[in-house]
């Protein structure tokens, strides 16, 4: 049974803007596939890209299909500042010393440089002052403040990285190291589902996501007003471990990023890495960083200040389920005002299922075969669902 929709409990105006998880970077990473966006997007020279910052890692990716411009939004001010100081990074940096100082292969066992911790954290300190002219005042002001977090390397200092540490910690210690290797360097799926049923599925697996994906866990992670419009018709360990299974038994593993920082802690290979982190995509970046707009607010506030028939692409992620339906409609309607005729929204469910309301039939066309298509190869995992839909305000043929 899915969970389903219901009237959300009361939350005051702005307590969500108000908790403590915006008052830190919440992610370090973006957690959404941008490759199967780039597919559903089929980004054009012309095209004005709007994006959830999050991590800022998707906002990044996006440059590589030479958009006119990226437009990086998130509530969150810390998410801004992550932006800024990648930015800074890629424009400083070289590759490998861009991947050591974010702190990608930090922790993962195959990691080769004999640096002591000490000097590692010490080295990214002292890259942090030379990229610190780069960053705007606020940016500073906050980093200034997060030595522990830039000597870790920062893709490790967000609140959901800290949390899925914990989560690979005790998977380690109840499945064993050997088992997690040995699944990840498995190609075979067969082979892999054999591992997965014979050595993986188990009691100890059952309680341990039982216990850290429970609801009670990620409401302490996040806020109550996250989960706000489901209820518990089905346990969320129950419907996280069914994902991680597809993940371990049917997606590719040996160049799945997200699988690979969840069990592994970073990125072993070049294969593994994130698009935007890929060497041969470091330049192509770098000389378009001045495309990208950091902005802090929210959607419909930013929005508001925009004029009609601006943006031609929007990666909404999964916001629309901390929302109301009311208010998720009241945002589509002003999504449609600002989007160019054909413009393509690409967005995420993780427990809610949310899709154009039916009052917007006219000016939302839906695309659930492509959707669908692009959602079984999405390398991340955790999501319930991918939708994509297209603005057709005056019967332009549609792009997707």
């Amino acid at each position: 049974m899915k969970p389903r929709i219901v009237k959300p409990r009361t939350v005051k105006p702005g307590v969500v803007r108000r908790k403590q998880v915006f008052e830190d970077v919440l992610y370090a990473n973006c957690w959404e596939d941008p490759e199967i966006d780039r597919a559903a997007f089929r980004i054009g020279k012309d095209d004005v890209v709007f994006s959830i910052t999050s991590g800022g890692c998707n906002a990044l990716a996006f440059l590589l299909d030479d958009p006119a411009r990226v437009v990086a939004l998130d509530l969150n001010p810390c998410q801004s500042h992550l932006l800024d100081l990648k930015m800074a990074a890629f424009q400083e940096l070289e590759h490998e010393d861009l991947l050591d100082f974010l702190g990608v292969r930090a922790r993962t066992r195959t990691h080769t440089r004999t640096h002591t911790n000490a000097n590692a954290h010490a080295g990214r300190l002292a890259t942090y002052r030379r990229l610190r002219p780069r960053i705007e005042p606020a940016s500073r002001a906050f980093w200034d403040g997060e030595g522990a977090k830039l000597g870790a390397g920062i893709l490790h200092g967000g609140r959901f990285e800290r949390y899925v540490s914990l989560v690979r910690t005790w998977i380690v210690r109840l499945m064993g190291r050997a088992l997690v290797e040995r699944l990840l360097a498995t190609g075979d799926a067969d082979a892999r589902r054999r591992l997965y049923d014979r050595h993986w599925d188990g009691p100890r697996w059952r309680a341990l996501t039982d216990l850290l994906l429970s609801r009670r866990t990620l409401t302490w992670l996040f806020d109550g007003a996250f989960f706000a419009q489901i209820e518990d018709d089905e346990p969320f360990g129950r419907v996280f471990r069914a994902r991680i299974e597809h993940a371990l038994t049917e997606l590719p593993v040996e160049r799945n990023p997200f699988l690979s920082w969840c069990l592994l802690g970073g990125y072993p290979d070049d294969a593994r890495l994130p698009v935007y982190l890929k060497p041969e995509h470091h330049e192509t970046i770098r000389a378009r960083l001045g495309r990208v707009e950091r902005v802090t607010a929210s959607c419909i506030d930013h929005f508001r200040t925009l004029e009609a028939d601006t943006i031609s692409r929007f990666n909404f992620t999964n916001i629309f389920e901390w929302v109301s339906p009311e208010d998720y409609e009241a945002l589509l309607r002003e999504t449609v005002r600002v989007a160019t005729d054909g413009a393509v929204l690409t967005y995420r469910n993780l427990l809610v299922p949310r899709s154009r309301p039916a009052a917007l039939a006219g000016v939302l066309r839906p695309h659930p075969r492509l959707a669908s298509r692009l959602h079984a190869r999405d390398l991340s995992f955790l999501y319930g669902s991918y939708v994509v839909e297209t603005v057709r305000k005056a019967g332009v043929p549609c792009s997707v």
